[in-house]
């Protein structure tokens, strides 16, 4: 299963290097990928297209990878498999914080840290503490919590929208890195992502036993000798310390750590490593193909949230109506 999943991103990531709005054919991205093997020199106006490709697909791969892994987190800690950082405002925090520091023009870092990731993770936080409170006080009613987040996302929108209707300066630098997706991908982007991954992944595989358990329910896990509270608590950090490294990155991107999740369940039952792995790599197929198809279907560029969102939407009314009867 691994290995036909990373076939099928292999081939995603290919048909990405050679289609987009640019119209390079296919020898002139062959001539562009040789003059970058041989000299990585940029001097020609398809490496320089190939080489902005290159960054986009491999910042694509590492944003749907953390995003399959956050959506996962969340599933976990809330036993909801409505859950999702976009979908539950903690996207929505973390462009909140960065449109306020565009908004009073703060910048340089804080140690060693740049503003601009210490920003969204500071707002995807504060989003955490108001779901956790949600969360104490609904129970375990899915649905109810469900419009919560909704709820509460929509209310950040609003404060966003406020924000730069009174200030119109920032209204095109926020509305830009909101949508802009993977059209600003860099090393530095590339680099904050990764790190994320870097310190998450090895975390959440040595605490595969207690997440197993916590599954299964409180009392059970306590059982077995597992903090229930401290494992909870650690995959929310851990999933909204992923969520804000994306939104520094790439903007808010929304869906893709919902569907990951579901799409690995097609191929395994097990909560397992394997399990992890598989919803990582659909996360990256996620994102790619969608912003191989938001390059792609039209001259202007189109936002890789709106598209997500085009083939979210419809498949989350069908998982509601699908929980709901089980319910």
């Amino acid at each position: 299963m691994l290995i036909g999943t990373t076939v099928v991103l292999i081939a995603v990531m290919c048909a990405s290097i050679f289609f987009g709005s640019s119209g390079l054919r296919p020898g002139e991205v062959l001539k562009g990928l040789r003059t970058l093997a041989q000299s990585g020199s940029k001097s020609s106006p398809a490496a320089q297209i190939v080489m902005l490709r290159l960054l986009r697909i491999g910042l694509g791969v590492l944003v749907g990878a953390s995003l399959g892994l956050s959506g996962f987190l969340l599933q976990t800690a809330f036993r909801n498999p409505l859950a999702d950082s976009y979908l539950l405002g903690v996207s929505g925090g973390a462009q909140l914080s960065v449109t306020l520091v565009a908004l009073f023009g703060i910048s340089g870092a804080v140690g060693i840290m740049p503003v601009m990731v210490i920003a969204p993770l500071a707002g995807a936080l504060g989003v955490l503490v108001l779901l956790l409170m949600i969360s104490k006080r609904l129970g375990h009613d899915l649905l109810a919590f469900l419009l919560s987040g909704l709820a509460l996302s929509y209310m950040l929108n609003a404060m966003y929208s406020i924000l730069v209707s009174a200030r119109p300066n920032i209204l095109s630098h926020s509305v830009f890195w909101s949508w802009m997706g993977l059209n600003r991908a860099s090393g530095s982007a590339v680099t904050v992502v990764a790190a994320g991954l870097v310190i998450a992944v090895p975390i959440v595989m040595t605490h595969m036993r207690p997440l197993r358990a916590y599954l299964v329910g409180d009392d059970f896990a306590t059982n077995v000798g597992v903090n229930v509270r401290r494992t909870r608590l650690g995959m929310l950090f851990v999933s909204v310390a992923l969520a804000a490294t994306d939104v520094a990155a790439s903007g808010v991107v929304g869906f893709a750590g919902l569907f990951s999740p579901h799409l690995a369940r097609l191929l395994t039952r097990h909560t397992d490593r394997t399990f992890v792995m598989l919803t990582m790599l659909m996360g990256a197929i996620l994102v790619v193909f969608g912003d191989l198809l938001a390059r792609s279907v039209s001259l202007s560029e189109i936002p890789l949230n709106t598209v997500l969102s085009l083939f979210g939407a419809p498949y989350m009314i069908w998982l509601a109506t699908k929980t709901r009867r089980a319910v």
